[in-house]
């Protein structure tokens, strides 16, 4: 019987993108190709086990919202194709290339300037990260400050999105530090095994959405029974996975699908983003108060 699709969670961060590269190589020899890139899943198809060459890059002036369809990229694409090696699509920062020819050249950019690419697109992504984060943050200090009180659901949101940013920004400071001195000594980029980089990331993910759903287990324990309980967490769960997946879902049509520009893309997400939070929380609120 054969075997079919696996999928795999797409949650490498850009200065992981040797981990990627290893862990879809590791896959090839396992009998398994990637098929499509997606902002939250890698989809594989079975194959004959056998090695694939990839090359995962941060491209120049690195965006999460630049459209696959510039000139640029089409042109580097172009360059990447004539030295023997296809494109198989993009995941935020990262653009993954493969390869079934022995022959074919390495394409990687030298260590130093993917070094530097890397550090400005964390950098870009962690103020965007910082300046959302802040607002919310802001919001609920404000509730807080209202109810005399940081005891309160809204001072664990406090709390919940400041560790997250600390966590973040840690892991990136570590991986820069570590970088710094591999380059160093033996002039290439840090490279963690993608198996620690995979429980890693699936482990913060994991806490996150725990950290997440106890502000709501707490508040619908206050008036509902334990079955409502689980009926709603489950509820939110749901909400959840449909929100990541029509997120991604809009990503990828901007940047796969249109030639707009950064900017334009990140407007875009954003403004079609807000407005389709705001209608999913009326309509998941309506659902509780009704419930309730």
């Amino acid at each position: 019987m054969g075997r079919g699709r696996k999928y795999a969670a797409a949650f490498f961060q850009v200065y992981e993108n040797d981990s990627l590269r290893d862990y879809l190589e590791d896959m090839a020899l396992k009998g398994w190709r990637l098929e499509r890139v997606g902002n939250v899943f890698f989809r594989f198809e079975p194959c004959a086990p056998h090695r694939i060459r990839y090359c995962v890059e941060v491209m120049e002036k690195p965006s999460v919202y630049a459209s696959n369809q510039s000139e640029k990229l089409k042109a580097y694409r172009e360059f990447c194709r004539d030295a023997g090696w296809d494109y198989a699509g993009s995941t935020g920062y990262l653009h993954i290339f493969y390869t079934e020819e022995d022959e074919a050249v390495v394409v990687e950019t030298d260590p130093e300037e993917r070094y530097e690419r890397i550090c400005q697109a964390c950098q870009g992504n962690g103020r965007l990260t910082y300046a959302i984060f802040g607002l919310v943050i802001l919001s609920n200090l404000f509730s807080c400050y209202m109810k005399k009180s940081f005891m309160n659901i809204n001072g664990w949101i406090v709390l919940l999105m400041i560790g997250f940013m600390a966590v973040s920004q840690g892991e990136f400071l570590r991986w820069k530090a570590r970088t710094g001195r591999s380059m160093r000594e033996d002039g290439v980029l840090f490279c963690s095994p993608w198996q620690t980089v995979k429980r890693k990331n699936y482990g913060l993910i994991l806490s996150v959405l725990v950290m997440s759903a106890a502000p709501l287990i707490y508040t619908l324990g206050q008036y509902s029974s334990k079955a409502v309980v689980f009926v709603m967490v489950g509820f939110w769960m749901i909400y959840i996975l449909i929100l990541a997946f029509v997120f991604s879902k809009l990503l990828y049509w901007l940047k796969a699908k249109r030639a707009y520009s950064a900017r334009t893309n990140m407007f875009l997400y954003w403004g079609i983003s807000l407005v389709i939070c705001i209608g999913a929380c009326a309509g998941f609120l309506a659902v509780i108060f009704r419930i309730l």
